[in-house]
């Protein structure tokens, strides 16, 4: 190693700021609660009815989208549903973010409070639908079953 590092890495620890790993992951957890206040505006702000519709498409540069349900991720199709489609209440989102460990009801997209439900005639919970409101406009966006939650 070189004996600048060194040097620096004394007088940081002399000084009591040797512990600057902390800070780092303080500043990862802000730097992900800005990606999801990032896209919740970008989902507030986008009228249901609009012909950007990107609030609703998986894109290389969000992270993955999901909401766990029963011990599996499930993820947005571009399908949406109406109130007569659905059938019993599911959950509601908890928490949304980057966890280490799953949750029912953790999103990595959708926001905390929201509703998912079964749908009418899908066997085996393959597809369930989220409430998503916009502007006081309601939808239901549907989500189809994938990968198990690692345990």
């Amino acid at each position: 190693m070189n004996r600048k590092w060194l040097f620096v890495i004394f007088i940081l620890s002399v000084l009591g700021i040797g512990s600057a790993g902390m800070g780092i992951s303080q500043i990862e957890d802000s730097i992900k609660a800005q990606q999801v206040t990032s896209i919740l505006t970008t989902m507030e702000n986008t009228a249901l009815d609009s012909k950007d519709a990107s609030w609703l498409e998986k894109s290389e540069d969000r992270f993955f989208e999901y909401l766990v349900h029963d011990g599996y991720y499930y993820v947005p199709i571009a399908e949406e549903l109406n109130e007569t489609n659905l059938d019993s209440r599911l959950g509601v989102v908890n928490r949304i973010g980057e966890w280490e460990e799953f949750k029912e009801g953790d999103t990595s997209f959708y926001v905390p409070g929201s509703t998912y439900y079964l749908i009418k005639g899908v066997p085996d919970k393959n597809k369930i639908a989220i409430e998503i409101v916009r502007k006081e406009i309601k939808k239901y966006q549907v989500l189809e079953k994938g990968h198990p939650i690692p345990k």
